[in-house]
């Protein structure tokens, strides 16, 4: 039982990390200060925070956990169903799923020898919905005696997957914030302003190293005849189209980025002359390939 000192002590503890995620923490800190939170309600207990790979439908650790290796080994990429386990359930059904006694719980019919060998008795979970509606993973509680979650506990351990979510979206946010601010929006190539910063960083490293650093100006000959003729919404897909291929000759080091209109800007990093004259082949090449 979660005694009233130890309900307010959580409830005190979740809004700091409120705050501290309104003042920037790193989320993966906040993940650590939920999971103690959580485990602090009872005594032998362990939090598992996981997030689910939506093309897999499988759930993977978020940061490490006090629950032993070989369970979390075992565990690890667990595809989500009905009634796979607590977090399995969870994740699928998108609502709380608690398991008191994992020995007879028809959820954990196929995990109960490896709840037995490391002594697991129950499992409550939650999952983490975001802000779209989407379940980004789950927040659970294992205990080491079987035990169904009073409704202060259950309020708290809702409370950390809410506060989890709180973070996701936060975190999400800023990085389609710091991409907008940085990139073409038609194209998500790097937009001018960016462009010419990593170029002239890339610039002066290849300068104090000695190598060479090419940087390509490309347009789409008679790109206005593309649009006048068949519309902007087909001159868009044209961008679109010539920044994959333009991207789909570069290595991770290199750079591209849209000047405007259809202005392109490729920086080839220890690149020589030559080497930027057969990228510009392979590009045309590719470019032939597409109007076939």
């Amino acid at each position: 039982m979660v005694s009233q000192n130890r309900l307010i002590d959580g409830f005190r503890r979740c809004q700091k990390v409120l705050s501290d995620i309104a003042l920037g923490t790193d989320i993966k800190q906040v993940f650590v200060q939920l999971q103690d939170i959580t485990e602090s309600m009872g005594e032998r207990r362990f939090a598992s925070l996981q997030w689910l790979d939506q093309e897999s439908k499988t759930l993977h650790n978020i940061i490490q956990d006090h629950l032993p290796d070989d369970y979390n080994q075992a565990m690890e990429g667990l595809e989500i169903g009905e009634c796979v386990g607590s977090c399995g359930a969870a994740a699928y059904l998108g609502q709380t799923v608690i398991a008191e006694d994992l020995q007879v719980d028809p959820n954990w019919l196929q995990f109960r020898e490896l709840a037995t060998q490391h002594s697991l008795a129950a499992c409550w979970s939650v999952p983490i919905i975001l802000a779209s509606g989407d379940v980004y993973g789950t927040l659970a509680i294992y205990s080491m005696q079987r035990a169904y979650p009073t409704n202060e506990e259950l309020e708290i351990l809702q409370l950390a997957a809410h506060i989890a979510s709180v973070a996701i979206d936060k975190q999400e946010l800023e990085e389609r914030l710091r991409f907008s601010a940085t990139h073409d929006p038609l194209t998500q190539l790097l937009n001018r302003a960016e462009f010419e910063f990593l170029a002239n960083k890339a610039l002066k490293l290849a300068e104090r190293r000695q190598e060479p650093f090419c940087i390509l100006y490309i347009d789409l000959k008679d790109f206005k005849t593309v649009n006048d003729v068949y519309g902007h919404d087909m001159g868009d897909i044209l961008l679109q189209l010539a920044a994959k291929v333009l991207e789909a000759e570069l290595r991770e080091s290199d750079l591209s980025g849209r000047r405007g209109g259809d202005e392109f800007l490729i920086g080839l990093v220890g690149t020589s002359r030559l080497g930027a004259a057969k990228y510009i082949e392979r590009i045309r090449k590719r470019f032939a390939l597409q109007q076939q």
